[in-house]
């Protein structure tokens, strides 16, 4: 999840203020605005008087006994209903955090607040946004297009309701040009755009309509692939379709297309596991150094980001290595898929899956151990024992660096 709030700090001490500050560095507060001020409690009453509240308002304060709650009853004077409000103070009582907590503050911290705290105070406090997913999700983007990142999503996706025996939900958000449908031999009645153009409304019911089933445990939300379908994805509406889809399967699959917007830089980062697929030439290779340099200090080294080459073996010559790859991104790729246009062709035009028209080839046994992968169910140990169907290079390339 990634938060959209706006946050207002009035703060006292270099620490605080450090505290805050760190917000801009975490992954979670990626499309929030983080305003700081030196003032503490007066100077948050002075500007709150002529402007609007932030919907987090993060306030420093020295006094104690009345004039303590003198303060926090003019700050409520001056706050908009629905504010959250967080509290550094100086007086240490047990009773008086209680008291606070029973008149709305969201968290009364003693003098001074770490960075993980105030993050996990901020959390506790939009509880109501920060839903827990029942879902694990997993987002896949190319580097460029035409270089496969459709197709291994949808073979991933069925792989891991195969694997495991748990629900699956595709997501196909190119609008235009989506294929989930193709590769499923399905014509939807009802699509991702119908869920947007619902966002306000939409629930679980409602998004059950929206669902195709593409097979045991398999469901799709599919894009409409129709150039006039009217709809624009939006951050606040994608997001409020993506709450309602992961609490209804265990893996949520996202089929991102090769567009560069606000909402794909969300998906991209808040994913649990983001999916890069490249081709192994230089075009590629320059496309991933920018993706990686934006992923890398976005995602942090706790939330894993996977560099696929695909079509390993396409080109007779000019291909560039996985070492090459590892030089310029700094990550060497997790798995070097080979290149099998009879196996693709036969998947495509049948609209089946690899595992179905071509169960035991090189390529349908790489597309299960990038399920297994992705799956987190699996450890590096277990995916070490993966014998050479995945072209090499598996063991050492599970670690991001």
């Amino acid at each position: 999840m990634i938060l959209r709030i706006n946050i207002g700090a009035f703060v006292l001490s270099d620490a605080v203020r450090d505290a805050v500050n760190s917000l801009n560095e975490d992954r979670l507060f990626l499309r929030s605005t983080v305003a700081v001020q030196e003032g503490g409690m007066q100077a948050a009453l002075e500007f709150l008087s002529q402007r609007s509240t932030p919907e987090l308002l993060l306030v420093e304060t020295q006094s104690t006994g009345d004039a303590f709650f003198a303060e926090l009853n003019a700050l409520a004077d001056v706050c908009q209903p629905g504010t959250r409000v967080i509290i550094v103070g100086a007086e240490n009582d047990i009773n008086l955090f209680k008291t606070l907590l029973d008149q709305g503050i969201s968290q009364y911290f003693l003098q001074t607040v770490a960075s993980e705290e105030l993050k996990a105070a901020i959390v506790e406090a939009f509880a109501d946004k920060t839903l827990n997913a029942k879902s694990r999700t997993i987002a896949f983007t190319g580097l460029r297009g035409g270089v496969g990142s459709s197709v291994l999503a949808h073979n991933v996706a069925s792989e891991l309701a195969r694997l495991y025996d748990e629900d699956v939900i595709i997501v196909d958000l190119d609008i235009a040009y989506g294929t989930a449908a193709l590769s499923f031999n399905l014509q939807p009645s009802q699509t991702i755009a119908d869920a947007i153009a619902q966002a306000g409304s939409i629930d679980e019911t409602l998004l059950m309509r929206y669902l195709e089933a593409g097979g045991k445990n398999v469901s799709l939300l599919c894009a409409p692939g129709n150039l006039n379908s009217g709809i624009e994805i939006t951050p606040n509406a994608l997001e409020a379709v993506m709450n309602i889809v992961k609490q209804m399967a265990s893996y949520v699959v996202l089929d991102i297309p090769h567009v560069w917007n606000a909402w794909v830089q969300d998906m991209v980062v808040d994913a649990d596991d983001t999916v890069v697929v490249g081709a192994p030439d230089l075009y590629n290779l320059r496309d991933g150094k920018n993706l990686f340099e934006f992923l890398a200090p976005n995602r942090g080294l706790e939330a894993p980001t996977r560099l696929i080459l695909n079509k390993v073996g396409e080109l007779k010559k000019g291909e560039l290595t996985e070492k090459e790859f590892k030089e310029v991104l700094g990550t060497a790729p997790s798995l070097s898929i080979p290149f099998d246009s009879d196996a693709f062709t036969s998947a495509m035009n049948n609209g089946e899956m690899l595992q179905k028209v071509a169960k035991k080839a090189a390529v349908t046994q790489s597309v299960e151990t990038l399920a297994k992968m992705v799956s987190g169910k699996e450890s590096a140990s277990q995916l070490a024992k993966e014998k050479g169907s995945s072209g090499g290079g598996l063991l050492g390339s599970l670690f991001k660096k």
